[in-house]
């Protein structure tokens, strides 16, 4: 019986060892045709008599790039490890770049609501912004191509709290992924020292995720809005 299980774990494993070395032969790869976008849309941009929606599509696409860019690096220069190093993180420029990404693909609503400004939390930049690309993606895809999504940003007494609603037609009845994102989330919030909810009920009549973070350094007494509750 103990062969066995030190053969499965063996097995195990090897397979771990395969399966990350096939990811990093893939984010590698992706360095070379991500410079190649990088160049050939920054050499658009220096073109003269540029249309103004032209240059700020393009303009969009190269930051765009550069989180896909960032992401990869990330995994292959931390192997995404809990213990990999972490700082104050801008939440608000984070959220800022999100939506700017599904707002150029999506034809749906996107609104943002609350509070404004720099809000610095402990977590990884690029683990925290795939934690937010994955929670906003699963509300756009509930809501629809017509829907509406809204975010709303509020900050309490060392406390920011960011909620994702949609109005469609609720968890249980949209075709969902593979589950991975939002695991990925709550890792990534866990790590951060927040909280996740899922599945409560929204006021537009979907669903919602609220998300609840410490802010890093807040200043005492500092209120913007309500605290953390569901």
């Amino acid at each position: 019986m103990t062969g066995q299980v030190q053969d499965s774990e063996r097995v195990g494993a090897e397979v771990a060892q395969l399966v990350a070395l096939r990811v990093s032969i893939l984010l590698h790869e992706l360095r070379q045709p991500l410079a190649a976008v990088f160049a050939l849309a920054e050499s658009v941009c220096t073109e003269p008599d540029l249309p103004d929606a032209v240059r700020g599509r393009l303009e969009l696409l190269i930051e765009q790039a550069e989180e896909v860019s960032g992401a990869a690096s990330s995994v292959l220069e931390t192997g995404e490890q809990p213990g990999a190093p972490e700082g104050p993180t801008d939440i608000d420029e984070i959220l800022d770049s999100v939506l700017a990404g599904f707002g150029a693909v999506w034809s749906g609503t996107l609104e943002r609501r609350g509070a404004r400004g720099r809000i610095p939390v402990h977590s990884c930049r690029e683990r925290l912004r795939r934690c937010l690309v994955n929670l906003v993606e699963n509300a756009v895809r509930a809501a629809g191509p017509a829907g509406t999504v809204t975010v709303t940003v509020t900050r309490r007494a060392g406390k920011v709290r960011l909620a994702v609603e949609d109005d469609g037609p609720g968890f249980g009845h949209v075709p969902s992924g593979t589950g991975l994102g939002l695991e990925m989330a709550r890792q990534t919030v866990a790590l951060a020292g927040g909280t996740l909810a899922i599945g409560l009920p929204s006021a537009s009549g979907g669903a919602r995720v609220v998300i609840c973070l410490p802010v890093d350094n807040a200043p005492r007494g500092h209120v913007e809005g309500p605290g953390c509750t569901g």
